[in-house]
């Protein structure tokens, strides 16, 4: 990577600057290079938001439910249906 990188190394790196695994430099012309440039400063915002989204997301994941679990479900979602009509 040259002094000032390109968008190119900015993309290709950035979850290594958002992990903090780059020498002192490399993270200084890093931020240079994202305060002249806005569109790698919104790639960086939109990656930022993806990794927090993914994260609730497996926070969220449901347990599984045995076939027994999901027939009673089932039953239970059709009684009341037919309690509504």
């Amino acid at each position: 990577m040259s002094l000032m990188p390109s968008c190119k190394d900015i993309t290709e790196h950035s979850s290594d600057y958002l992990d903090k695994h780059q020498p002192f430099f490399e993270r200084l012309a890093f931020r240079m290079h994202l305060f002249l440039c806005v569109n790698c400063r919104r790639y960086l915002s939109q990656l930022k938001l993806t990794i927090a989204t993914i994260g609730k997301i497996e926070d969220a994941v449901p347990q599984p439910v045995d076939e027994q679990q999901a027939r009673a479900i089932v039953t239970a979602l059709r009684e009341e249906m037919e309690k509504k009509d």
